[in-house]
């Protein structure tokens, strides 16, 4: 009996276990078919994406997060037909710009840097390789340049007519006394503009640099002035060419692949196109777009400008926008150094366009007001009205997580770590 016992016992718990590996083994296969359909089901809709078939995207499958949904959700679908509104060039901010003997109508060649860009001069006592400082470590551990995706861009734009790459307009504004500061532009990010200007008080073809006249003097506490006529130049000379604009001082450095590949990003196209579906070829309408670093004036949220030190950038509807709808009546005799602040107002009260959240999905930032290095180190200070820059950031994180790893802006460059910057970036310093 007690061997019979243990017999049926033994079978019970082989049959047990046999149950147990079938229902791991249909657990197992339920969880592949499912990855299998999922994987399939975003590979059908980038298939899509690419061959052009974007409207069968579905409302579920893109989407924004919900902050920026509700960001540009008050922004009007602007036509993107040009409008002439220089009056025949006789005012203010429309008179255009001077040649190199000061006589106004002159038209600056913006695609001269990038048909014939100058070499990267570095020696190795600029690249400074060695030492590992902080600014080292960010570009070094955290931020890069996406060299592989954008070369991927290249050659799809390069096989297929249909999928052209974002043209981008780059703007400087300086003035004569600093034009020392052109050239490491002109040979680091500069060249890899599709147009590129800087908008200064002398023309010099040789720098690229443009006189702008504009209403009042050539001083810093009247940048606004100087900017309203640089966006009404580009504006009246570039509008059509371009569909993205880039303003920034002297001291600003770009990552122009990555911030190509953001212009171009499925987010940004949603975006741009009202956030519910991606644009299809040939639109002729357009959501403005204003992005950069968000900064709360005096911690005011309800004053959220983008900071012009990393420089902030826009599209062909809101650059429209902001010179046709904006300008003529947004404070248009103001003098104050504050333009960022102004232009932030002017897209704000005027045609309901607010800063574009451009943190990446980690919530590191990819417009940058400091160098790379204080990014790292910087820490906010127990009382932050103390400090202006914790008191104007919005939800800001700290060390390597501050900055996104596909970072496109950094202020307050000068030549000489701008140079080691690019060769750090760009493999000079392995």
């Amino acid at each position: 009996m007690v061997a019979v016992r243990r017999k049926k016992k033994n079978q019970s718990s082989a049959c047990a276990l046999v149950v147990k590996v079938i229902v791991v083994i249909a657990i197992a296969s339920l969880v592949l078919v499912f990855a299998t359909v999922d994987g399939k089901r975003k590979q059908t809709i980038a298939d899509r994406i690419r061959s052009g078939r974007v409207s069968e995207v579905s409302e579920k499958e893109l989407h924004l997060r919900p902050s920026n949904q509700e960001i540009i959700s008050t922004a009007p679908m602007v036509d993107l037909a040009y409008v002439d509104v220089t009056n025949n060039h006789d005012k203010d901010p429309h008179r255009g710009a001077k040649d190199e003997r000061g006589d106004f109508g002159y038209k600056h060649d913006e695609k001269a840097l990038r048909s014939n860009p100058p070499s990267f001069q570095l020696s190795s006592s600029e690249a400074n390789c060695d030492n590992h400082d902080s600014n080292y470590r960010m570009l070094t551990e955290k931020v890069y340049v996406d060299v592989a995706a954008h070369e991927a861009r290249e050659h799809e734009a390069e096989d297929d007519t249909r999928k052209p790459r974002a043209k981008i307009f780059c703007m400087v504004y300086t003035i004569e006394k600093n034009h020392d500061k052109i050239p490491t532009i002109r040979e680091t990010w500069g060249n890899k503009c599709d147009g590129f200007m800087v908008a200064s008080d002398k023309t010099d073809k040789s720098l690229g640099t443009v006189n702008i006249p504009h209403e009042g003097p050539e001083e810093y506490n009247n940048i606004w002035q100087k900017v309203r006529s640089m966006w009404s130049y580009v504006y009246d000379n570039y509008y059509e060419e371009y569909d993205w604009f880039h303003i920034g001082g002297d001291d600003l450095y770009l990552i122009i692949e990555n911030l190509r590949l953001y212009l171009e990003s499925d987010e940004i196209q949603l975006a741009a196109n009202g956030g519910k579906s991606l644009p299809k070829a040939g639109s002729t309408q357009q959501l403005p777009l204003f992005l950069g670093r968000r900064f709360a004036e005096q911690g005011n949220y309800e004053r959220i400008f983008n900071s012009g030190g990393s420089g902030y950038t826009i599209n062909k509807a809101a650059l429209k926008s902001l010179i046709v709808t904006a300008f003529p009546t947004c404070v248009p005799h103001l003098k104050t150094f504050a333009e960022d602040v102004m232009v932030a107002q002017c897209f704000r009260n005027k045609i309901q366009v607010f800063p574009f959240d451009t943190k990446d999905d980690n919530g590191g930032e990819r417009y940058m007001p400091f160098q790379p290095g204080h990014h790292l180190t910087y820490r906010p200070p127990r009382d932050p009205t103390s400090d202006w820059y914790a008191k104007y950031s919005i939800d800001i994180k700290y060390g390597l997580d501050h900055c996104s790893d596909k970072s496109v802006a950094f202020h307050y460059i000068k030549p000489p770590l701008m140079k080691r910057m690019h060769a750090i970036l760009y493999g000079h310093c392995s």
